[in-house]
């Protein structure tokens, strides 16, 4: 069974490109869009755009609210391991609660927040605040954004804090006491630490204070003498209490702890709910915010299999272009089920034209909205591109080898509703086997309920009945004489002549118009000898290249 879409071809589209303009904000969010499939059912997609859409709009219509909403979910720390713990009666430490007090606020914010905007919030992302886990953090109710094992928690904590401020009150009193006491008896000066610092010339103070029941020795210097006052038996019996009953206070709050773990365990399909619902309300409005930097339109889902792109555009691309000063050329073309061939000259953006159809049509399919002016797109069973040179080094295959290794997949499949895209079909083989090959291949899925789009170089692969031609414009209304004159005048010549002249537009063939001969006019861009030039189409004229008869 074929994939949906390959890493490769991620890759070698755009895809990858377009997701990482996905900023999600949120640890639940990132998750989801890691977690990202495309939709194989039509309503279920159809809502999914719907309600992209509908919060496109609102972004728009409310940026201000819609920042306060980003800034409150960029605070949003991942709590789901201390979720887990507390599910598994764990205890929880005093950080682990705060992160899920700072959590159970910002759901509280985001509510508020999502009450002002001009839409009824769909349930898959409606956040459900909590007046028991509000209380549960904040039982002083006075809505601070920190946490702490409060009083109020239990009469025991109450009673034990109460007890151990008096006493700190009491030994702080007593030991002020001793030191004035002590001041004033000798006549010395105690530092705030309770030293005394004796320089070793007072042999007398030395003596005295070395002496004395109320001082010990610390340390000396060579110039001086350290002591300290002693607690004596009072003040250090207040300390040993002291002592209990912070070991009394650290005993009842890890039982509050234990109990608010307990209490946020009952809670856990509330907060579960809410991690899904800001999951998805942040890939929603990335979503919103994607569509809104790339310009995109809503595609419209239909049944019947095609895929109809109105100027669309291709994001890399554009990027690239834009800062290069260049201008992106949108392109249009309508597909239906069987084959399209896609003929024009080289740098005449046929290859761009197969990125843009792959990538707008898994965008529309991953539920992102599109960069397009309109887009009709029916849902595929899988996206197969072919672009680039397959050359296989592992396994010893030509460029030829490696890209019937890997057509032959996509044709095996083309009894399904998928979407085949081939650049340049067999150029790796001499050009009349590469001719009938991929004649053949396009007679093989002309009645394949699959869309193929095939670019071909090849005179008439696309003449066949049935087959659907699209052209690229490229240079065919250009005046070369007036082109010619400036090519003399300014010196101008290369890719940036060629861009800036090419029309990469598709106009839709209804005859046997041959493929456009612009080669040799990109060739004169470029700057190639005119005696090659005039050879080649003297060459030309004599039909010397017309393999196909």
């Amino acid at each position: 069974m074929i994939k949906y879409m390959n890493d490769d071809t991620k890759s070698l589209i755009g895809f990858n490109y377009v997701m990482n303009k996905l900023q999600l904000l949120t640890p639940y969010g990132r998750d989801k869009k890691r977690e990202i499939t495309p939709y194989f059912d039509k309503n279920e997609l159809e809502e999914e755009l719907k309600k992209v859409g509908v919060i496109t709009k609102s972004v728009e219509e409310n940026k201000n609210i819609f920042n306060q909403i980003k800034s409150l979910l960029a605070h949003i720390k991942d709590i789901r391991h201390s979720l887990y713990r507390a599910q598994n009666d764990q205890i929880l430490t005093v950080i682990e609660l705060y992160e899920i007090k700072s959590f159970v606020s910002f759901i509280d914010d985001i509510e508020g927040l999502t009450q002002k905007l001009s839409f009824t919030m769909y349930d898959d992302m409606k956040v459900q605040s909590s007046e028991e886990l509000k209380s549960l953090f904040d039982p002083q109710d006075k809505n601070l954004q920190t946490f702490y094992i409060y009083d109020e928690y239990s009469q025991e904590l109450t009673n034990i804090r109460e007890e151990k401020r008096a006493l700190g009150r009491d030994i702080k009193l007593r030991k002020n006491e001793k030191r004035s006491r002590l001041k004033k008896e000798l006549n010395i000066r105690i530092n705030p630490k309770g030293e005394v610092i004796v320089p070793k010339e007072d042999v007398s103070l030395n003596g005295i204070i070395s002496e004395h029941s109320d001082f010990e020795y610390l340390s000396e210097s060579y110039m001086s003498i350290r002591y300290r006052v002693v607690d004596g038996i009072e003040i250090e019996e207040l300390l040993n209490r002291l002592e209990q009953l912070k070991e009394l206070e650290e005993e009842e709050e890890l039982r509050i702890r234990e109990r608010l773990s307990k209490e946020i365990a009952r809670n856990l399909p509330l907060i579960n709910n809410n991690i899904e619902a800001i999951a998805n309300f942040d890939l929603k409005i990335a979503k919103a915010y994607l569509a809104l930097s790339l310009n995109c339109s809503q595609p419209k889902i239909i049944t019947e299999n095609k895929i109809d792109i109105v100027e669309g555009v291709h994001p890399e691309v554009q990027d690239e272009l834009n800062r290069r000063r260049g201008k992106f050329i949108p392109i249009s073309i309508d597909l239906k089920s069987g084959a399209t061939c896609i003929t024009g000259a080289n740098m005449g953006g046929k290859t761009i034209t197969l990125k843009i159809i792959a990538l707008l049509t898994a965008m529309a399919q991953y539920g992102l909205l599109v960069p397009a002016k309109y887009m009709e797109v029916s849902i595929v069973d899988y996206i197969y591109v072919s672009i680039g040179d397959l050359q296989s080094i592992d396994s010893g295959l030509s460029t030829f080898g490696g890209e019937i290794n890997q057509v032959k997949s996509a044709l095996r499949e083309s009894d399904k509703n998928g979407l085949i895209l081939i650049d340049e079909l067999a150029r790796g083989t001499n050009p009349k086997e590469g001719y009938a090959i991929s004649k053949a291949i396009v007679k093989f899925l002309l009645d394949k309920p699959s869309i193929s789009v095939i670019t071909t170089h090849y005179d008439n692969v696309a003449n066949t009945s049935g087959v659907a031609h699209y052209q690229v414009v490229g240079l065919e209304n250009l005046d070369y004489d007036r082109l010619k004159e400036e090519m003399i005048n300014y010196d101008r010549y290369g890719i940036d002549m060629i861009s800036e002249y090419m029309d990469y537009r598709l106009k839709r063939v209804e005859d046997n118009t041959q493929v456009p001969r612009d080669a040799l006019n990109i060739a004169r861009f470029m700057g190639l000898q005119e005696e090659i030039l005039d050879l080649a189409e003297e060459i030309l004229m004599k039909g010397e290249t017309n393999y196909e008869e």
